[in-house]
């Protein structure tokens, strides 16, 4: 065992985390309120149309015609992220839209305005119309003079309304805003999927008269190019594609414009607000995902009362911060953000000339053990402290792999967004996608790099209910293997007759 999971920081941690969110207050959104200043014990209201934007040719982008992952190739990603998140981020700026998070290929945003319950119907269609607008700009492969083209991006987009919580997260240096509640989810839910459009949920549809017989799935149903025409008029935006391309075209870059070096392991000291272009990093890395199973049901139990609401807010920000500390301070790992309830974090041994694989998918084992061990320990916590009603019903779905990844931030200088990318980032997420909120799934490659004692942890790559006690135990079978291993070595060697006189030379 390399690092081991601190049992007392973690209670010491996750009972400050409880005592910070004692008293929380729960506010009604006011206008242009700045999401990253809103407290870790507050939580605002707001009744706002959400919006996701999934990419779905990112696995292409990243690799060559048969595969594999290159330093171009992640070049040519990350120049390819730049420029479509510069573009949408563009497009929601002048529409007076909150941009909340860029991940990898997913991006979430949220139209607030016209404000009111009343002005619903106009936030749909006001949604939808940027929503057209953000395809119809990132679809054109732009040529860039002397260069490759930058790719076109395929594009799904998902939208729903409704009320949901705005909450603040992460450490002070670097908070994270996330909204809870079912228009969140449902939008996300909506993104996902293979074929490129609009898709709205059933709520959203009714609203603007779009309803659908009840036996339809609405992720299925893509807006026709009428009904989205009709949306377009309705909200009557003042920005084109064109407005789009100008913006874009002088700070479209090449591929000589980013460059790669690599970090010294391990990552907890890796901040992200020194990468850039010239200064990514590539290397090998392992990425986790590790996802509060049965969380929207939570929300969705407890959101419409004003206790319910509190406990939301207490719950999230001490399992995420919990979370997030385990994996740095007892593994020296390194989150690159939350993904609403889901923490997605690297961790990397080695020097600064190679990783060390084997004791990389080691200690990323002990990790997500260790993780879990302390997500068990901040339920029965969060029990104690606040009776929260459903909270034994969360569990922690956990994926990760090993793999080259690229680490920068993309976007205008004073407006970016990290980014760690790699094929194995997408295993990593598509692993704990399958798993139970008991389950533990490691990704082929890093199991083939796995040590033999943690493998008997595995079955068919997966693990049920590994914490820092399944680790415990496997290297304490390992150590008694190997002392019973010594042991018949010696009782099984040959006996030396060490009775002997010296011969004469040596007298």
């Amino acid at each position: 065992m390399y690092y081991k999971w601190n049992k007392t920081r973690a209670e010491d941690h996750i009972d400050s985390l409880c005592d910070a969110v004692e008293e929380v207050t729960i506010k009604e959104y006011t206008r242009d309120k700045n999401l990253s200043s809103i407290k870790v014990n507050e939580a605002y209201s707001m009744n706002a149309v959400h919006l996701y934007v999934d990419i779905l040719n990112l696995e292409g982008i990243l690799t060559t015609a048969n595969g594999t992952e290159s330093s171009t190739t992640h070049k040519r990603a990350i120049r390819f992220f730049d420029s479509h998140v510069r573009a949408i981020k563009f497009i929601l700026d002048r529409t007076d839209s909150i941009f909340v998070d860029f991940h990898n290929q997913r991006l979430h945003a949220v139209i607030a305005k016209p404000y009111g319950d009343e002005s619903e119907k106009d936030r749909i269609d006001k949604a939808i119309a940027i929503a057209d607008l953000i395809i119809e700009s990132v679809k054109q492969k732009r040529d860039v003079d002397g260069d490759e083209a930058i790719e076109a991006a395929d594009i799904r987009i998902g939208i729903d309304t409704g009320l949901a919580l705005a909450v603040n997260n992460g450490r002070r240096s670097n908070r994270e805003p996330l909204f809870l509640g079912d228009p969140a989810n449902h939008a996300a839910k909506h993104a996902c999927g293979s074929n490129v459009g609009i898709y709205l949920t059933a709520n959203a549809r009714d609203v603007i008269g779009l309803s659908l017989d009840e036996t339809k799935d609405t992720k299925k149903v893509k807006l026709k190019s009428d009904e989205i025409e009709t949306s377009k008029n309705a909200a009557d935006l003042d920005l084109t594609c064109d407005d789009v391309m100008k913006e874009l075209k002088n700070n479209d870059k090449k591929l000589n414009d980013f460059s790669f070096s690599r970090t010294t392991p391990p990552l907890k000291d890796l901040d992200f607000d020194d990468l850039y272009y010239k200064s990514a990093k590539r290397q090998e890395i392992v990425s986790i995902y590790a996802d509060i199973d049965g969380f929207t049901n939570f929300v969705s139990a407890n959101i419409n009362s004003e206790e319910g609401k509190k406990d939301i807010v207490r719950a999230l920000h001490v399992l995420r911060s919990e979370m997030d500390a385990t994996l740095s301070n007892d593994y020296k790992g390194r989150r690159v953000r939350f993904i609403g309830d889901c923490l997605h974090g690297l961790i990397c041994e080695g020097s600064h000339v190679e990783t060390k694989k084997d004791k990389s998918v080691d200690v990323a084992t002990e990790a997500v053990a260790g993780i879990r061990s302390s997500f068990n320990m901040c339920l029965d916590k969060l029990n104690e402290s606040f009776a929260i009603d459903g909270i034994d019903d969360l569990g922690l779905a956990i994926g990760y792999e090993i793999g080259d990844v690229s680490l920068t931030r993309v976007g205008k200088r004073n407006d970016t967004s990290r980014y760690a990318i790699g094929i194995s980032t997408i295993e990593s997420e598509e692993a704990q996608k399958v798993c139970k909120g008991n389950a533990t799934k490691i990704g082929t490659d890093a199991y083939d790099n796995l040590s033999d004692k943690y493998k008997t942890l595995f079955k068919n790559q997966v693990a049920a209910d590994l914490t820092y006690e399944s680790i415990k135990s496997a290297d304490q079978a390992d150590e008694n293997n190997d002392t019973v291993k010594k042991s018949s070595l010696y009782e099984s060697a040959p006996y030396v007759d060490t009775d002997l006189k010296a011969h004469a030379k040596f007298k």
